[in-house]
């Protein structure tokens, strides 16, 4: 479910809750005023992490000489173990 912002009908007060897609705010609760009835507002929906730790961003997908050769030294340590 996602997180909306609602504006209270009664103070205009802004808050935001988790609710279902098609929640219209009208039955929601201002946590202000207790007032019952606020209006969903449009916003910019926020992507953290997105850049420092997403495996696409940043990077070419052809270009994977390093992961390559982390995979090769994996399997050359397995290969050493069996000739123990």
């Amino acid at each position: 479910m996602p997180i909306y912002e609602f504006r209270c009908n009664a103070c205009d007060h802004k808050f935001e809750e988790l609710c279902p897609f098609d929640d219209d705010g009208s039955q929601r609760k201002c946590p202000k005023c207790g007032h019952v009835g606020a209006r969903r507002l449009v916003s910019v929906f926020a992507a953290h992490g997105l850049e420092n730790g997403h495996h696409g961003v940043g990077k070419r997908w052809g270009n994977n000489s390093g992961s390559g050769s982390g995979d090769k030294g994996s399997g050359s340590d397995s290969g050493s173990k069996s000739e123990d």
